[in-house]
């Protein structure tokens, strides 16, 4: 039965259902990841690589190519001044100045 005044009468706004409380730790967790997605394609430009991609490159003096996904070798990131960079590639450790050729895969 349904009767004016009754539980079924009541007036939420749709947007007040929306609004839980926010999770201030996951806010932060959140600007991190998007400070280092920032961080992570500046260095991509400035040195002409494709990190967390995969790749096939030839380093300096090796007679064959390796594939793998590109990563940074070292935390914390590189300082904009830095003019190398320390990268990965699967076990494989090497500067930038080292790539002879990269593609990305």
């Amino acid at each position: 039965m349904d009767q004016p005044g009754g539980q079924l009468d009541f007036d939420f706004a749709a947007d007040d259902l929306l609004e839980f409380p926010r999770d201030l730790g996951e806010e932060g967790w959140f600007q991190f990841h998007v400070e280092q997605k920032l961080l992570l394609q500046r260095i991509e430009r400035k040195f002409g690589l494709a990190l967390n991609r995969r790749v096939r490159l030839r380093l300096r003096g090796w007679d064959e190519e390796i594939e793998g996904r590109l990563v940074l070798d070292s935390v914390p990131f590189p300082s904009p001044c830095d003019d190398t960079l320390r990268l990965r590639l699967g076990r494989v450790a090497f500067e930038n100045t080292d790539i002879e050729c990269i593609e990305v895969l």
